[in-house]
């Protein structure tokens, strides 16, 4: 997936699936308000991972940035 400079988005993600996430290059910011404002900002080479049901977000990158994503469910 990638984040053109400026974009963001506004609301948290939640999800019925594992998900890992590598941030390839660029610039990541985790946990703007609904303006874009404020976060935790990540570089390139920033490994997460997800388990279902977690509110993750919202994302913003000043940048852009190239992420690499897999989704997955849990065997039973």
């Amino acid at each position: 997936m990638r984040f053109a400079p400026g974009v963001y988005t506004t609301k948290p993600f939640v999800h019925d699936y594992w998900e890992e996430v590598f941030l390839v290059s660029g610039d990541l910011i985790v946990g703007n308000d609904e303006q874009g404002r404020g976060g935790e900002k990540f570089q390139g080479y920033t490994y997460a991972v997800r388990p279902p049901g977690a509110y993750h977000g919202p994302f913003k990158s000043e940048g852009g940035c190239l992420l690499l994503e897999t989704h997955f469910y849990e065997e039973a």
